[in-house]
């Protein structure tokens, strides 16, 4: 299936789904519009001394079937239970079990799932009843199986063991876990994880490294792409072997273990907890000795190093961007090169603003499709200093 083909006629959900905007375009047609948007954003946000050229959007080598994770909201409807997203600006839900973005067994795991619930009757989250409110399914290329995520707003899932008993015979269950979110807000996770049956993560490729992760860690969700993008750090970094690198908001390690085997040191700093023991794992599983991990926020890791202490800083922020605050703060630890990933493109123009003003000019930037048929597009900024 091409690019082109993804329209009305092969996605089930089309056009009620807000999920893919650009479906029906033509592949090409998507990466200039991209190309465009990404220039348009920084014209208007950076002084004319900081722009840069855009190099073309690399493009994706699948446009269908790449995605390997979903979250999707569960509903009682008068059409019986849809498993599927909001609608922009919106609480009403439209089913996506059919997106034909999803990995086939993640498609297929999805319309179990909903099948399974529905005909036990396990109870479902609305106005006035306590239930699932959301499910969380994993695939990948290197372990076999679904780990499967289900959120309930109740402190037990209704008949856990006997549900992961059914899922079993059903499908290619790896691992059953519940998560107790009883948060009115639409945060989808809840603090606690309770494991019911079987794996509690899944491993996956990611380029050059194997990535181990449990059901409610950050990972990308179209691990081949995300693995091009770290080759491509990795190369445009231009680490030798006797630089000390910092990766912040470092995740599961993805970026600092691509780049272990290329540099003298690396550290990888992450507020979340769970992300850093996953992390941890994983450098113990690619034999990474010259990789550690800190549990810390952003802000305070980069306060406890000295100007000259590190050679490269390499970061992959939330959506929210770093800001102008740990931007200053890497002006004054003073890396002779920072290597900047994002998934937003205005807040990459506003932290590239504010690098700028800390003395590092934005000297290359690559755009990716990590997610085609979406109004997505990644950016990989390199910066160096100014002087």
């Amino acid at each position: 299936m091409t690019a082109a083909q993804v329209t009305a006629r092969t996605c089930p959900h089309f056009p009620a789904c807000p999920g893919c905007p650009l479906v029906g375009q033509r592949y090409e047609r998507q990466l200039a519009q991209k190309h465009r948007d990404v220039e348009r954003t920084l014209a208007a946000a950076l002084p004319p001394d900081a722009r840069v050229s855009v190099a073309p959007v690399v493009g994706a080598a699948r446009c269908e079937g790449y995605r390997t994770q979903a979250k999707l909201v569960a509903r009682n409807t008068r059409r019986g239970l849809i498993l599927g997203l909001y609608q922009r600006e919106s609480h009403h839900v439209v089913d996506a079990s059919g997106c034909p973005l999803h990995a086939p067994a993640l498609r297929r795991g999805i319309r179990v799932l909903r099948d399974v619930l529905e005909r036990e009757r396990i109870p479902i989250h609305g106005r006035e009843r306590l239930g699932i409110r959301y499910v969380l399914l994993r695939t990948s290329s290197v372990d076999r199986g679904l780990l499967t995520t289900i959120v309930t707003s109740r402190p037990k899932l209704a008949r856990d063991v006997e549900l992961a008993a059914i899922l079993r015979r059903r499908m290619a269950l790896a691992g059953l876990s519940v998560n107790h979110n009883p948060s009115p807000g639409n945060e989808i996770l809840g603090p606690k994880t309770s494991l019911v049956w079987g794996a509690r993560s899944l491993t996956e490729r990611y380029g050059d490294v194997m990535l181990t992760a449990g059901p409610t860690a950050f990972v990308q969700t179209n691990p081949v792409m995300a693995g091009r993008i770290y080759r491509t750090i990795a190369s445009t970094a231009r680490v030798q072997s006797t630089d000390r690198v910092l990766d912040l908001y470092a995740g599961v390690g993805g970026i600092a273990l691509t780049l272990g085997s290329r540099a003298a040191s690396v550290v990888g700093i992450e507020e979340v907890e769970a992300a850093v023991h996953a992390a941890r794992g994983n450098a113990r599983r690619n034999r990474a000795r010259n990789v550690s991990f800190e549990t810390a926020r952003v802000e305070d890791g980069i306060g406890r190093l000295t100007p000259g202490a590190i050679d490269i800083v390499t970061m992959n922020p939330p959506r929210k961007g770093c800001g102008a605050g740990v931007a200053r703060a890497l002006g004054t630890l003073a890396p002779k090169r920072l290597v900047y990933l994002s998934c937003s493109p205005a807040s990459f123009a506003r932290d590239a603003r504010s690098l700028h003003a800390a003395g590092y000019a934005l000297r290359r930037l690559t755009p990716f499709d990590l997610y085609p048929q979406t109004d997505h597009v990644e950016l990989l900024g390199i910066f160096e200093p100014t002087t």
